[in-house]
């Protein structure tokens, strides 16, 4: 369940600040991501000045931050880092040049998950193509989100609360 205002949601769109609260099968609250509000956020040529890059707390349960998923500086990419409750960098999470999804592109939308220690793949985010009916029908997304079975629990709640940024800044728009 979304918190946010009203004028947030209908002046600010996508770029408004929020509190997501996801639930299990018994209603109770297990992570909180939060998302402050920036003016002059989005832009990935400054993302590296706090105050241009849009950024997630992660908490889980809620109250304890062990995450956040931040924007990063680039030139042309979707890029993020995953960072564990120290803030020390542990994913960077790539997205493709073009993330779109339309009638002539089907595919689903990939974003690589890189650990920063091995520089090498350890998983996968994904916005899923639902058909034809479903995307231009319908305001729902589908994502899936792939990591090692052997990590860090913490570290799979900060992955999915993550996935919230990415589909806010990319796949969220002012006629959905």
């Amino acid at each position: 369940m979304e918190e946010s205002s009203c004028l947030m949601r209908n002046c600010c769109h996508q770029d408004r600040g929020f509190i997501l609260h996801l639930t299990d099968n018994f209603g109770q609250e297990v992570i909180r991501v939060v998302r402050e509000f920036k003016c002059c956020a989005g832009c990935c040529w400054c993302a590296n000045a706090d105050c241009c890059a849009f950024e997630v707390t992660i908490e889980a349960p809620p109250g304890i931050p062990v995450g956040y998923m931040r924007q990063s500086k680039t030139c042309w990419k979707p890029f993020y880092q995953l960072l564990d409750a120290n803030r020390s960098p542990i994913f960077e999470v790539q997205g493709p040049c073009c993330p779109c999804q339309a009638i002539c592109c089907t595919e689903d939308v990939q974003f690589e998950i890189i650990s920063c220690q091995t520089n090498e793949k350890v998983g996968t985010l994904a916005k899923q193509w639902a058909g034809w009916f479903q995307e231009v029908c319908s305001k729902a997304n589908n994502f899936s989100v792939q990591f090692p079975r052997d990590l860090d629990v913490k570290l799979k709640a900060a992955l999915i609360g993550g996935t919230f940024l990415i589909d806010f800044m990319f796949f969220e728009h002012q006629d959905n």
